[in-house]
């Protein structure tokens, strides 16, 4: 599966979280370039760059972000300014408002479902 790419800083730094198999995260994320999740997050996510559940990732929050990458499960609101992948293991249920939206055969959108001004949609 293709990674999303946070964007560059000066001093090559990357600011990348990632919450691993068995491990539960809830609270407040914030100025987080890559989320990555494995396991199971319980969160609002802000002033971030991206996010990716993997297959045996778990979301359930509110999530405002430019980019996403979705194999596991997300249930909330999702908020997508740029690309919004839905991989063919991935599952969404809530509010989803995207830019660009791409949906794997199998993958799931389930609720409120909106294109955000300016974005463009293709699906596969």
């Amino acid at each position: 599966p293709r990674r999303v790419d946070p964007p560059k800083k000066p001093d090559g730094e990357t600011k990348r979280l990632t919450v691993g198999r068995d491990i539960i995260l809830s609270g407040e994320i914030t100025s987080c370039d890559v989320l990555v999740v494995e396991g199971r997050v319980e969160a609002t996510l802000s002033n971030s760059h991206a996010i990716e559940i993997s297959s045996t990732g778990n979301f359930k929050g509110k999530a405002d972000i430019d980019e996403a990458d979705i194999s596991g499960s997300f249930d909330g609101s999702l908020s997508v300014r740029n690309r919004l992948l839905v991989r063919a293991t991935g599952k969404i249920t809530g509010t989803v408002r995207y830019g660009q939206l791409e949906v794997e055969r199998g993958g799931e959108v389930t609720g409120d479902v909106q294109l955000v001004a300016g974005g463009s949609s293709s699906a596969s």
